[in-house]
């Protein structure tokens, strides 16, 4: 068991890609004698490192901690933490506050390798290889194109999360010119005269565009596979999960309900998904781009006793225009690009996209929200979740604030009388 946080009894989690639990830090033996009934969950997104998820979830479950004293005194000595560790990764130079000077090819393959089993690590030092060399050569194009795919081994498990698959399937020279162009249009080309010069540059971004794809798919497979069965380990005895999570963690999350042990009954009480970096249908029924359809989650969503809450923000550059950007490779030519864009949005975008959710400002700690179980909320951080933090991701990680954390903890505590 990790140190407590604030005095919160606090659990790492840890995850390999496929699922599989690797440790859990004596969670499922010790918490029955811990005191904990409320216990919060939280999984970060796109990281490299550890030591920044740790980082997050220092801040978070500090302040979370905090408002409890404040707001919930009658809760102190009832809640935990847990902080989900996942195989993810993040390009060196889409991190919060780094230089936007793209990285070199070694660099590249340092920042992206632990994340990959051995057989991607190879593929790893090929591409980088050839993003450094840059041959005049078409045929090694289409050669780095295929060991891009190679990257991509988890399944997206939902058709509406699909859409940067085309970046895979699309002709070699029809990917590499859309995603250099696109990334002229967000500043991170220069003129390029020499033509293999641009499709090398759109080769780099498609290598971005994948890596995060298999992430996004990843997080999936994780929530379902291995959160989810854990969380019925230890429902029971009055325990009741909040769960969290920020971008490809809010998918990771979310997941964790249809890998929730039939039979047991949910033990989770409310969710809160922070930018996240997964379709704004997850949850639709029926699908607005398809009447026909649902969102994959949307059969699970009533495993969530509670309210269901999304944050969203026109300042997350990452979720709001590039994603959708490089999903419009999907589609056929006659369709608008403001259709193309709804179609492949992402919640961290404009949150939940469904009939009946109800849209909130997010709220000053200590501001109540009148939230209801079973319901959607999107709410709205334009005005928090506003820093721009790096040229390709924009706000999406800008989230260390206490009214986010104090949506989680408002959502965790509807309809409980929590007097002293």
């Amino acid at each position: 068991m990790a140190d407590p946080i604030a005095g919160l009894p606090y659990w790492e989690v840890r995850f390999d890609q496929d699922g599989r639990l690797l440790d859990d830090d004596g969670l499922v033996a010790r918490l029955p004698a811990s005191g904990v009934r409320e216990l919060f969950v939280f999984s970060h997104g796109w990281n490299n490192s550890e030591t920044g998820a740790r980082s997050l979830y220092a801040y978070t479950f500090d302040e979370l901690a905090h408002q409890i004293d404040r707001f919930a005194p009658a809760w102190r000595g009832r809640v935990g933490a847990v902080g989900v560790l996942w195989p993810s990764l993040l390009f060196p130079e889409d991190a919060p506050d780094t230089p936007s000077t793209p990285s070199t090819p070694a660099e590249l393959a340092t920042a992206l390798a632990p994340a990959f089993a051995a057989p991607q690590q190879a593929q790893l030092a090929e591409l980088t290889a050839l993003l450094e060399a840059e041959p005049q050569d078409p045929e090694q194009l289409t050669h780095f194109h295929r060991l891009v795919g190679g990257l991509v081994t988890s399944p997206a498990l939902a058709a509406e999360d699909k859409g940067q698959e085309a970046v895979l399937t699309k002709p070699t020279g029809e990917v590499f010119g859309a995603l250099a162009g696109l990334a002229s249009e967000q500043g991170d080309a220069q003129d390029f005269p020499n033509p293999f010069k641009v499709l090398w540059h759109g080769a780099r971004e498609a290598l971005r565009t994948a890596s995060y794809y298999e992430m996004k798919n990843r997080a999936g497979v994780i929530g379902r596979d291995g959160l989810g069965p854990l969380l019925g380990r230890v429902a029971g005895n009055g325990l009741r999960v909040h769960l969290i999570g920020h971008s490809f963690g809010a998918r990771l999350v979310s997941y964790a309900l249809p890998g929730l042990p039939d039979g047991i009954g949910s033990p989770v009480a409310s969710l809160l998904l922070v930018q996240g970096a997964f379709s704004h249908f997850g949850f639709a029924d029926p699908l607005p781009t398809d009447s026909g359809r649902h969102g994959f989650l949307a059969p699970f969503f009533d495993r969530v006793a509670g309210p269901l809450q999304s944050t969203f923000s026109l300042n997350d550059r990452a979720v709001g225009w590039w994603y959708p950007a490089a999903s419009m490779l999907s589609n056929e030519d006659d369709q608008a690009a403001s259709d193309l864009t709804y179609r492949w949005g992402g919640l961290g975008h404009d949150g939940f996209q469904q009939d009946g959710a109800e849209r909130f400002d997010l709220k000053s700690a200590g501001d109540p929200y009148p939230l209801l179980a079973g319901h959607f909320y999107r709410l709205c951080g334009d005005q928090v979740i506003s820093k721009d933090q790096s040229p390709f991701s924009g706000a999406h990680s800008d989230i260390r604030h206490p009214e986010v954390v104090w949506a989680a903890l408002a959502g965790a505590t509807t309809g409980v009388q929590l007097a002293a």
